[in-house]
């Protein structure tokens, strides 16, 4: 019996993808083996996923392997996964399709749906003040903290188009909060903070230049000389340009999903008027995450990322994208003076491992991990996978520091 097409019926029943391909208003068909396999029906055949298979079964199972986890995924790592659509429809198809192999995947091998439960009580909240560098004025960035109010501080910097909440989970962890004091604040114009000051309706658009100086902005407002940094993906470059570009001001870093170079994330679709942005922008991280993370954690940290102001995640992207490069900064850290751990998940294809490798190999005395079981949003997906190796890193690093 052809398991296959009530698998994908068992899919569709799920009630947010049946309210996507209700409306997507666009024909979509899988093929496998040759066989078509009807997913959205309209007047024409608008997208084909084409497939053997051997890779359908693989993107199905119950753990793939990484490359397998999601179309995204597939679409770098296969060659014989062919897709067939114009780029317009694809992008807008792209959110129904990456929840739809995850929901056969879920139909086929049931697991209970558990995830970590965060103290958020741990969490003090405010608005802060700080200079704004370009232009002058002053702009309010929200802040989180949490962890005992005597410590050096903790630095925790958020990826490109999300804001502080992916931090919640590492943040609120008494053990860490022992030894450090762990702040986390949003970007203006990301999550919870508003656009600078003068803004008026132009374009976000980051550069190193900016974000270096938004950091220090923010360490003076509050009176910090320096601080020990933990950045994911943006929030790991940018980390990298710290330690080169701002030594004197940092006690160390534990970098996440560190790049050499991440060319071509940054995407039209992302801030185009056909295409739902926040959901288009969900769909494109989601293909980076594992399949050994909780689903509710997966959830979630498509969620931050579907509350994105317009034109924010892609101009953020101007910066990790389009300008960071390793190679301008490795040079000058010097691991004496700043210590620094890098740490990638093995699902991660934005960040690889081997990209971090490489960066690791040109630090002399930087410490290297692979994260095996996760992806791109370790923090986010999995705090509590992630912490049986931050935590370590993060004592350590604490023993340098002097109150």
């Amino acid at each position: 019996m052809d398991a296959f097409a009530p698998l994908i019926e068992r899919a569709l029943a799920d009630p947010a993808i049946a309210r996507l391909a209700a409306r997507l208003g666009r024909g979509v068909v899988f093929e496998r083996d040759g066989i078509a396999y009807p997913v959205v029906h309209a007047d024409s055949v608008d997208v084909t996923i084409a497939a053997p298979a051997d890779v359908w079964d693989a993107m199905t199972s119950a753990l793939p392997r990484p490359g397998h986890q999601s179309i995204g995924a597939a679409q770098r790592s296969e060659p014989q996964l062919r897709i067939t659509a114009q780029p317009l429809v694809w992008a807008q198809a792209l959110p129904m399709l990456e929840r739809l192999i995850e929901a056969m995947r879920a139909a086929a091998h049931p697991v209970a749906d558990t995830g970590p439960v965060f103290a958020l009580d741990r969490l003090e909240c405010r608005h802060r003040r700080i200079r704004w560098p370009a232009g002058g004025g002053d702009a309010w960035v929200f802040e989180e903290a949490a962890g005992d109010p005597n410590q050096p501080v903790l630095l925790c910097l958020h990826t490109a188009g999300a804001d502080a909440r992916q931090w919640h989970g590492v943040m609120t962890d008494e053990a860490l909060g022992r030894h450090w004091r762990m702040v986390a604040f949003d970007m203006p114009s990301h999550g919870r903070s508003a656009p600078p000051p003068g803004w008026t309706g132009e374009p976000w658009r980051l550069t190193a230049a900016l974000y270096l100086d938004v950091i220090t902005a923010w360490m003076d407002a509050c009176g910090l000389q320096r601080v020990a940094l933990a950045g994911c993906s943006m929030g790991a470059a940018i980390g990298l340009a710290f330690l080169a570009r701002r030594a004197d001001r940092a006690h160390g870093a534990i970098l996440l999903e560190t790049p050499w170079r991440s060319p071509g994330r940054r995407n039209d679709f992302l801030d185009h008027p056909a295409v739902h942005g926040g959901r288009f922008g969900a769909a494109w991280v989601q293909a980076l995450l594992s399949p050994h993370s909780p689903a509710s954690q997966r959830r979630r940290a498509t969620w931050i990322y579907s509350q994105s102001a317009p034109g924010v995640y892609e101009g953020d992207l101007a910066f990790y994208s389009d300008e960071f490069d390793a190679a301008r900064y490795v040079r000058d850290i010097d691991t004496q003076r700043t210590p620094l751990w890098l740490m990638t998940g093995d699902y991660d294809y934005s960040a690889t491992p081997a990209d971090t490798r490489k960066v690791a190999d040109s630090v002399a005395g930087s410490r290297f991990l692979q994260l095996d079981g996760l992806g791109h949003f370790p923090m986010t997906e999995d705090p509590q996978r992630l912490l049986t190796h931050f935590r370590p890193a993060a004592i350590e690093l604490r023993t340098g520091v002097n109150r």
